[in-house]
């Protein structure tokens, strides 16, 4: 009989045994998953299935370079699986391009901007306190360190975006390219229009659509790749895949550019891993039964904005078209971490977020709330009531009032009864 050599049991060993601290935290987080409400609107969980694919052996394989991979033997099965993901990506979205080696979408993004705009050049882009994305050129963020950014934002009085504001900084920066999309604005952006304005003013128009990419799957809200030279959206979110990756759509001329920037410019080998899962996800999107859950999306987030409207909460926005409810806190005295603190004591889980600026307000603080994981745990109306209340409840009571019991059992019941689909 073979002896074993002295490092076979570290390949061998569960993480129960071999790593048992990380494992016992592991299992508090997934109790902690169980019973909370979760509103956070950048989460879901993803099917089974792609949890399958992304532990699956492909996490062994080197995956450099793109099809055909020569640099690497074995090679072939990747390839296939690779292509295979891609063509599923293009019909998803009717996208002339596509690539789907991004190991997130934010390094999607520095990959496009690199790919199409000079060093220094010009970016108009969807203010980040408006509800846009670091990753559109803040100062903090290398997009906004490698060239000169200018915003477009919202209307004050409506707080939906300015249109008018976004052509006239168009007309007189005239930028390379324009950029939108949502982090927390929770209604649709009309990319017909800008990409009128980027035609007008000779600029690209690169669409970031990581929110609302499973709604634009189910027909429930605008596709943009039409309108525009390129679209991003990472895979998790209301795509409700794993959180790992990105994808790159756009017109075939500038595909090369693309794929060269992103690698070997940016990142050297993908995961097969995530490639093979992305390529289960980019199937199972396309079945009724998604497109049921995306309407629960869109119906939950509807009841949670009029639940919190009816307590007498002010909504950015006045209120959704999507996933995304945002309550608009600038008025209060609530900060940040109180806001999230308080909300996980009771069993809900969500995200503060920076709202614009205005004179008068305390704060640029709001409260965003997504209905897309307890959609996918079968949360109905009812229950999306029940969750505004208590968000109500607590928002009124303020930040030093204390434990509400209620709140916190109702909420833990609330969860349990609606629990994560493979637990």
């Amino acid at each position: 009989m073979a002896t074993q050599t002295p490092w076979h049991s570290l390949f061998t060993a569960t993480m129960a045994s071999s790593a048992s601290d990380i494992d016992a935290l592991i299992r508090r987080q997934a109790i902690s998953n169980a019973e909370s409400v979760n509103l956070v609107a950048s989460e879901s969980y993803c099917p089974r299935a792609t949890l399958e694919a992304e532990a699956s052996i492909l996490i062994n394989k080197n995956a450099s370079g793109y099809p055909p991979r020569i640099a690497f033997s074995g090679g072939e099965i990747i390839d296939e699986i690779e292509h295979i993901a891609i063509e599923r990506a293009k019909g998803l979205f009717g996208a002339e391009h596509a690539n789907v080696q991004p190991l997130s979408s934010t390094i999607a993004n520095v990959a496009v901007l690199r790919a199409l705009v000079k060093p220094g050049g010009k970016i108009l882009a969807f203010d980040r306190h408006a509800g846009g994305h670091s990753s559109h050129g803040s100062a903090r963020h290398v997009s906004g360190q490698d060239y000169e950014v200018e915003w477009f934002g919202v209307d004050e009085a409506s707080e939906m975006i300015d249109y008018d504001d976004a052509r006239r900084k168009a007309m007189a920066s005239r930028p390379a390219i324009i950029i939108a999309g949502s982090s927390a604005y929770p209604r649709q952006i009309d990319f017909e229009k800008l990409r009128d304005i980027a035609t007008e003013t000779g600029a690209l128009l690169f669409a970031d659509i990581a929110h609302v990419s499973g709604l634009v799957v189910a027909g429930l809200h605008p596709n943009p790749t039409p309108y525009c030279d390129v679209v991003t959206t990472s895979t998790h979110k209301t795509f409700c895949g794993p959180r790992t990756g990105g994808l790159i759509l756009s017109k075939a001329v500038h595909g090369k550019a693309i794929d060269d920037a992103l690698a070997p410019g940016l990142q050297a080998a993908p995961g097969a891993h995530i490639i093979a899962a992305r390529a289960v996800l980019y199937d199972l999107v396309t079945r009724p039964a998604f497109g049921d859950l995306m309407r629960n999306v869109i119906a939950g987030a509807g009841t949670l904005a009029q639940g919190l409207r009816n307590a007498g909460l002010k909504l950015y926005a006045n209120g959704t078209d999507t996933h995304m409810v945002v309550v608009d806190l600038r008025k209060t005295d609530w900060q940040e971490r109180d806001l999230n603190v308080v909300l996980e004591q009771h069993g809900l889980v969500a995200n503060s977020t920076t709202l614009p600026r205005r004179a008068g307000d305390i704060s640029t603080l709001g409260l965003r709330l997504g209905s897309t994981p307890m959609s996918i745990r079968g949360l109905g109306d009812d229950g999306f009531v029940q969750a505004a209340s208590a968000v109500a409840t607590l928002l009124a009571a303020g930040p030093r009032a204390g434990l509400d019991t209620g709140v916190a059992s109702r909420m833990r019941e609330l969860a349990m009864t609606n629990p994560i689909p493979y637990g």
